[in-house]
C-alpha cells in the first residue's frame, strides 16, 4: 500500500515506512545490503552530545533529542525506524548535526518506536501521533516551528499542517505526502504485509538484527493506524507556508500519486526529485540534505536571486 508503512520499507527494501507490497523474496537481499550501509552511513558507534528528553503526552511518555539554537525545525521519522533515522548519533555532516548548526533542531521517536512508551491498544494511536509533535513544542515552549518528515512521518507532518497551521513554518515532506484518501487497493496490500510479517520467522530475525528487537504489537497497530490520519483538501488549502516535497527518482508510483495529489490540494509547493535513489536510499543521499538546507536557507531568508 502507499505507505502503510510495511510494504515499502520491507519489501522493497527501501524505507522506514513501507507501503506497496511486492513479495518477499528478493527484498531479504537487498534490504540486508541496503539496510547494513545505512546502519554505517547513519548509524554508528553510539557518540552522541545531543540533550535527550521525555515529556508526557496523554499518558505516553515520548523521548526526543535536540541540538543547536535558532528557529525550531522537528524532525519526524518513519515507520519502523527512530529518531535515530536522522543520525542523531553520528557528529558530522548528519541531517540532524548539519541542522543544528544554523537552527534549533529536535528529533522524537513516534509513539510505538525508539525509546518512547508502546502502548498496546489501537487507540493509543492514529491522530494521537501527529498531536504527539504539537505536545512536543508546547513542552518546549515553542510556538512554531519547521517540520521534516519522511515517509510515515510525512502522513503526520499533513495532519499537523491541517489541523495547527498556526504551529507550522513550512514544511518538507519526504518520501510521502499528507492523504485526502487512502487508495483500497493500497490499504488491502498493506494488510496482507502485515500479516506475513507477523508471521515470517525470517523477517522476524532480520528485524531484531536492525532495529533491536522490536515490539511488533506497537508497530502493526501504529501501522494499521495511519489510515486514520487523512486531511481535507480545505484544510491543506488554507496552508500559504512554503512546502517541499522530495522523494528519489526510483521511489513508487504509488509515492508520486500522492504527493500530486496533495500538491493539487495545496495549491503550491516545490517538488524536488533526488536523483538515483528509492524510497529506502533517499534519505542518504547528500543532495537529500543539500535540498533540505537549500529550502529552509530560501525560506528563512527569501531572496529572488536564490535558487535551488
Amino acid at each position: 500500500m502507499y505507505y502503510l508503512p510495511v510494504n515499502n520499507f520491507m519489501v522493497q527494501a527501501q524505507s522506514f515506512l513501507p507501503t506497496w507490497h511486492r513479495g518477499i523474496s528478493h527484498y531479504q537481499v537487498k534490504l540486508g545490503i541496503v539496510m547494513g550501509l545505512l546502519g554505517l552511513h547513519l548509524f554508528p558507534a553510539k557518540v552522541c552530545w545531543a540533550e535527550e528528553g521525555y515529556f508526557n503526552s496523554d499518558g505516553v511518555q515520548i523521548h526526543y533529542v535536540q541540538a543547536g539554537s535558532g528557529q525550531a525545525v522537528v524532525l519526524i521519522h518513519g515507520w519502523m525506524a527512530s529518531a535515530k533515522m536522522w543520525g542523531t548519533e553520528q557528529r558530522g555532516n548528519s541531517i540532524f548535526w548539519s541542522l543544528s548548526k544554523n537552527f534549533h533542531v529536535i528529533a522524537m521517536d513516534c509513539r510505538g518506536h525508539g525509546l518512547s512508551d508502546k502502548p498496546h491498544d489501537p487507540k493509543a494511536y492514529g491522530c494521537a501521533m501527529p498531536l504527539d509533535v504539537v505536545r512536543l513544542l508546547d513542552h518546549l515552549h515553542i510556538q512554531q516551528a519547521y517540520l521534516i518528515g519522511y515517509s510515515m512521518g510525512a502522513i503526520l507532518t499533513g495532519k499537523i499542517v491541517a489541523s495547527y497551521p498556526q504551529r507550522v513554518l513550512g514544511a518538507i515532506f519526504g518520501g510521502g505526502a499528507p492523504v485526502v484518501r487512502w487508495g483500497p487497493e493500497d490499504l488491502k496490500q498493506n494488510d496482507a504485509f502485515l500479516e506475513k510479517w507477523q508471521k515470517d520467522r525470517g523477517l522476524q530475525e532480520l528485524s531484531a538484527l536492525l532495529f533491536g528487537v522490536p515490539d511488533r504489537t506497537a508497530l502493526v497497530m501504529a501501522n494499521q493506524s495511519l489510515r486514520e490520519i487523512t486531511v481535507k483538501e480545505s484544510e491543506l488549502r488554507r496552508f500559504k507556508g512554503p512546502i517541499l516535497f522530495l522523494y528519489g527518482d526510483r521511489d513508487s508510483e504509488a509515492t508520486r500519486h500522492y504527493v500530486e495529489a496533495a500538491r493539487q490540494a495545496f495549491g503550491h509547493g516545490d517538488i524536488r526529485v533526488v536523483p538515483g535513489a528509492d524510497h529506502f536510499s533517499t534519505p542518504m543521499k547528500p543532495e537529500f540534505l543539500r535540498m533540505i538546507l537549500s529550502f529552509l536557507d530560501r525560506v528563512e531568508t527569501p531572496s529572488k536571486d536564490r535558487n535551488y
